[in-house]
């Protein structure tokens, strides 16, 4: 018989930044050990693995590894790979194995030093990205993708009359945040002033504007609900996922007629996440966003929901999205001060949401928060899932 609700009930985090005298292996041992004591379970009750690559050409091996470290021989593993979306490709297989009855307990995790060994210095300008079309872009010696956010930042700014002072409200906010985490890698108070001094990087984009390659390791149990009745904290249910891969890698290619402000992705999973547990956005108590680069704190909030096209400038300026505003978002620093290991962020997102729904976030908590909603994509917001969460 299937199982009708599937619970966090652990995580496992590990303060991001730089870990250059520890291996990928040893930080997911770490995160994983965390997890079980968070849990209360015992290494033995894993029966399904899922994990993220760790950019050190494993091909593949790191599940295996990390079973043989522990000595545990799980029913299930995989290694997904899906740019950013990989951490919510796993949360997916993992609630569709337990669902089914075949699995009751699965272990996601990520581990990443990306940070350390320079995986984005690989791609040198002038050189191309193998990731990006030869014939279109490759020849001019185009790399990365911030290139495609600092344009949809500027279409944005004339569309709505955003200013760059407006995106900079968003990275303050989030450094503001990111004071009260355990976790995050920048904490020092910033001002609307620093970040537009601080150096273009791709105009209207500076520096302080932007999330940096670092290195980090998260993990969560996942159980049924028969398990998680018997675990030691408080299980946080997953109420939807909703997944949506757009028909581009990073710019829209249907004849210049598709928005680069509004990200069909991110509306369609958000669409598909309310409908299947019967929410509205104006539900949900706190949010953590998958913004890479602060223009799109204001762009996706708009697409998930909670704000009319355009609403999000008057919304940053008078702290909407502050904690004890309308929805509070990356109420733990998000990627931009928080840190970005993308192949684990997520899981530092559903890390931060599970300590909010158990009234666990210290100087950060959101009052009363019952309903929580994870967003995450891949390319340049042209993959998008949004999960919803939710305590008893």
């Amino acid at each position: 018989m299937g199982v009708k609700r599937v619970a966090i009930v652990g995580y496992g985090t590990v303060e991001i930044g730089r870990h250059r005298d520890r291996t990928e292996g040893e930080l997911a041992l770490e995160v994983v050990r965390g997890a079980l004591l968070d849990a209360g379970l015992t290494k033995d009750r894993i029966e399904g693995v899922f994990t993220t690559p760790d950019l050190r050409e494993n091909i593949g091996m790191q599940g295996n590894l990390l079973c043989e470290y522990l000595r545990i021989s799980p029913k299930i593993m995989a290694e997904m790979a899906c740019g950013a979306l990989a951490v919510g490709l796993n949360i997916r297989y993992a609630i569709e194995e337990i669902k089914s009855g075949r699995i009751q307990v699965a272990l996601c995790y990520g581990a990443s030093r990306e940070g350390t060994v320079g995986w984005f210095k690989k791609n040198d300008p002038g050189y191309g990205w193998p990731m990006l079309d030869p014939t279109a872009l490759q020849p001019f010696g185009a790399y990365g993708v911030i290139w495609s956010y600092a344009m949809s930042a500027r279409r944005y700014m004339h569309e709505t009359g955003a200013t760059e002072e407006d995106f900079a409200r968003a990275a303050v906010r989030n450094r503001r945040n990111a004071a009260g985490s355990a976790v995050a890698a920048f904490r020092n108070p910033i001002t609307v002033e620093d970040v537009m001094r601080s150096r273009p990087i791709s105009t209207p984009i500076k520096m302080l504007d932007t999330s940096v390659a670092t290195d980090g390791a998260a993990a969560v149990l996942l159980a049924s609900e028969e398990v998680a009745r018997d675990t030691k904290k408080q299980p946080v249910y997953f109420l939807s996922l909703g997944n949506y891969h757009d028909n581009a890698c990073i710019m829209p290619t249907d004849g210049c007629r598709k928005s680069i402000t509004q990200f069909t992705a991110t509306r369609q999973a958000a669409a598909r996440a309310f409908s299947d547990c019967g929410l509205k956005p104006a539900d949900i108590d706190v949010a953590e966003l998958y913004a890479p680069f602060s223009p799109h704190e204001l762009m996706i909030p708009e697409d998930i929901g909670w704000f009319e096209r355009g609403e999000m400038v008057r919304a940053i300026r008078e702290g909407d999205t502050e904690i004890g505003g309308r929805i509070p978002i990356n109420t733990d620093g998000g990627l931009i001060s928080r840190g970005h290991p993308w192949a684990v962020t997520p899981y530092y997102q559903l890390a931060n949401l599970v300590r909010q729904l158990r009234g666990e976030a210290g100087a950060n908590q959101v009052a009363g928060a019952r309903t929580a909603l994870a967003h995450s994509e891949g390319g340049m917001l042209n993959n998008g899932m949004v999960m919803i969460l939710g305590r008893d």
